[in-house]
C-alpha cells in the first residue's frame, strides 16, 4: 500500500503538468462526451456507459466511468441528452455533467450538419482523509468541494461515409476562482478545442468496411494530443489497432449486431516514457443500449417535393 502511494507521489508533479481532459477508447461510440452537436445522430434512443482503469496495480491510480443519454430530434431536428463523467485520481474527484443539444441542418444529398451547445459544470472534491499524514492539521491539505459551471459549443458534418467533428466542451475555465480556492490550475483548466473525423469504406465483401477515425485535442498551454484508429468493421461490429500519441498502443472490440445491446473491450499498453515504466496498461469496458422508440428521421424539402410531383403525375 506505502508503496503504490509512494509511485503516485512520484507521477504526481508529471501527471499535473501535463494533465488534460479525459481521453477514451470508444470516442466514436461516445463523442458526445467531447461534442454536444453529437447528441441525437442516430434515429433511436440510446444510453452508453463506459468504465475504464489506468495504471492497474496502483492505489488510487485514475478511473473514469461515464454515461450519456442521445435522444434523435426527428422531425423537430432537435436532439437532446445528457453526459456524465467520473474521473477519479488519488485524492482528486471530478464529477462532470452537463445537459446537451443539437440542431440538424439538412445540406443536401441526405448529408447533414449538426450544431450543438451544452450547458452544466464540473463538481470537483478533494479527499485527504484516506491519507496518513503526519500533521493532520495541516491547513493546505484540508478537503475541498466546488462546483464550476460551464458551457460548450461545436459542429458536426455527416455524410454516408465520413464526418468531421468541430468543438469546444468547455470554454471557461475557472483558473482565477481556483486558485481563491486553493487549486493549482493545470492545462485541464484551458479551454480545450477538439478535432474529430471519420470515415467508412467499402471493402472486399458485402457488410465489410475498413475503417479509420481520428481525435485530436489542443490545448494553449499543453502538447497537441492526437489518437489514431485504424481497422475493419462487419456491419456495426468494429476491430480497431489505436495509437495514441506519445502515450500508448491498443486494440479495442466493439460487437454489435444493430439490436438493443451492444459491448466492447479496449486494452491498451504504454508506450515507452518516464510514466509509462510505472504502468501495467488500460482497461476499459463499453455498454450500449438502444431503446426501441419508433424512427424519427425527418422527410426532407427536396424528397418532399419530389413526392408532390410523383402525385401529380
Amino acid at each position: 500500500m506505502k508503496n503504490n502511494y509512494l509511485y503516485l507521489l512520484v507521477l504526481l508533479p508529471a501527471f499535473i503538468l501535463g494533465q488534460q481532459d479525459t481521453k477514451i477508447a470508444f470516442y466514436q461510440q461516445n463523442l458526445q462526451l467531447y461534442n454536444p452537436a453529437a447528441t441525437g445522430l442516430e434515429d433511436q434512443t440510446t444510453l452508453s456507459s463506459n468504465i475504464r482503469s489506468q495504471w492497474q496495480g496502483i492505489d488510487g491510480a485514475p478511473s473514469v466511468q461515464t454515461f450519456n443519454l442521445s435522444v434523435p430530434g426527428g422531425e423537430k431536428r432537435l436532439g437532446y441528452g445528457a453526459v456524465i463523467l467520473v474521473d477519479q485520481t488519488f485524492v482528486e474527484r471530478q464529477t462532470r455533467l452537463f445537459a446537451t443539444f443539437s440542431y440538424r441542418l439538412p445540406v443536401g444529398n441526405g448529408n447533414s450538419l449538426y450544431l450543438g451547445i451544452q450547458g452544466g459544470g464540473n463538481h470537483i472534491n478533494l479527499d485527504f482523509d484516506g491519507l496518513n499524514l503526519a500533521h493532520d492539521d495541516d491547513s493546505e491539505l484540508s478537503n475541498l468541494s466546488r462546483f464550476y459551471s460551464n458551457v460548450g459549443v461545436g459542429a458536426y458534418y455527416k455524410t454516408e461515409r465520413f464526418y468531421f467533428s468541430l468543438s469546444a466542451p468547455m470554454l471557461f475555465g475557472h483558473k482565477n476562482e481556483k486558485k481563491k480556492d486553493a487549486i493549482i490550475p493545470t492545462p485541464a483548466d484551458d479551454s480545450h478545442l477538439y478535432f474529430s473525423a471519420g470515415l467508412r469504406l467499402p471493402a472486399f465483401a458485402e457488410d465489410w468496411k475498413y475503417v479509420a477515425s481520428t481525435l485530436t485535442r489542443w490545448v494553449p498551454n499543453a502538447p497537441t494530443s492526437l489518437v489514431f484508429n485504424v481497422g475493419m468493421a462487419y456491419q456495426k461490429s468494429e476491430l480497431l489497432l489505436a495509437y495514441h500519441q506519445d502515450s500508448s498502443l491498443g486494440a479495442s472490440l466493439l460487437l454489435d449486431t444493430g439490436g438493443t445491446i451492444s459491448i466492447g473491450y479496449a486494452y491498451q499498453f504504454p508506450t515507452p516514457s518516464l510514466l509509462s515504466k510505472l504502468q501495467s496498461g488500460n482497461h476499459e469496458f463499453i455498454l450500449r443500449i438502444r431503446f426501441n422508440n419508433k424512427k424519427t428521421e425527418a422527410i426532407e424539402p427536396e424528397a418532399t417535393e419530389e413526392i408532390d410531383d410523383l402525385a401529380m403525375n
